[in-house]
């Protein structure tokens, strides 16, 4: 039985906290590492989804891969964020966003086609936009432990590619 990214990582979501509630007691994470976990972990579970949805519905034999390394690289990188932050008193969200889940709903009743494939890689531009520069500013922040900014600097370059990529396919799309 196969299972899906997304379980997979809502499990190590709910394994972390189970783990974290039987240190109570132990570190204090500082306000920036709760926000970095918090918006990092949010965006990876979302990144997930977009892209089991892409590899279903993009019509685009290029989107269908992109959208295939994107769950297979941020569910990775979701995993690894569970093993740096156990036993430092943080907890990865199960859940995405707001803005996540209605931009998920949008996408989900879009007809599959070109324009699909088209909004589908601009939102893919757009996210990793932001996420390279939270990634980017937890790498150079003296706040957060090295392990945070240790998992921060070795995702970015991965971040970095996937815009690469993500903005090739949109000119290739828009022509």
């Amino acid at each position: 039985m196969k299972s899906s990214p997304i379980l997979v990582a809502i499990f190590l979501c709910a394994a972390s906290t189970t783990s974290i509630a039987q240190t109570a007691g132990g570190p204090h994470p500082s306000n920036s590492a709760t926000e970095f976990v918090e918006k990092a972990g949010k965006g990876g579970l979302a990144e997930v989804e977009m892209g089991e949805l892409g590899a279903q519905k993009a019509t685009s034999g290029q989107v269908k891969a992109f959208a295939k390394r994107l769950v297979t690289d941020h569910t990775q990188a979701n995993e690894e964020l569970v093993a740096v932050i156990r036993g430092k008193g943080l907890q990865v969200p199960s859940s995405q966003s707001t803005t996540h889940k209605a931009m998920m709903d949008k996408f989900r009743q879009q007809d599959a086609g070109k324009s699909f494939d088209r909004d589908y890689i601009g939102q893919m531009v757009e996210d990793h936009k932001i996420g390279i520069e939270l990634f980017e500013t937890a790498a150079d922040d003296a706040k957060l432990d090295s392990d945070l900014r240790g998992y921060a600097k070795k995702t970015l370059p991965t971040l970095r590619d996937h815009l690469k990529q993500a903005q090739t396919i949109e000119s290739k799309l828009s022509n």
